[in-house]
C-alpha cells in the first residue's frame, strides 16, 4: 500500500492545476504497481474542482469509477472533505453518463 500525502502536494505546487496534476500521476504510479493507495488528508483544507478536475476526475475519466472506489481510500479525512468528495464524484459521474 502506498501513501500520499496530500498536503505536501499541495504546498509544493503554487497552481492547484499542477498540484491536481502531481497528485493523479502519483496516484497513476501507485495504481499501475497493482498498489492500492490511502490519500492521508491532514492539514488539507479545502479541495476545490480545479484540483479535483486534474486528479480523481481524470482518473475516473481513464480508469473508471470502481478503480477509484476499489484502490483508494482517505485518511485523516475530515466529515466536510468526505462530504465534498462524495459530492464531487456523484456529479462527476453523473455527467459522464450524461456524454
Amino acid at each position: 500500500m502506498r501513501k500520499i500525502q496530500l498536503l505536501d502536494i499541495m504546498k509544493s505546487r503554487d497552481l492547484l492545476s499542477d498540484a491536481g496534476s502531481v497528485f493523479y500521476k502519483e496516484l497513476i504510479s501507485a495504481l499501475s504497481s497493482s498498489d492500492k493507495v490511502t490519500v492521508d488528508m491532514t492539514g488539507v483544507n479545502s479541495m476545490p474542482s480545479v484540483f479535483l478536475n486534474v486528479s480523481i476526475g481524470r482518473l475516473i475519466d481513464e480508469k473508471g469509477i470502481d478503480t477509484l472506489r476499489n484502490n483508494v481510500a482517505f485518511a485523516m479525512i475530515t466529515k466536510q472533505q468526505a462530504l465534498r468528495l462524495k459530492e464531487y464524484i456523484e456529479k462527476y459521474s453523473a455527467s459522464m453518463v450524461n456524454c
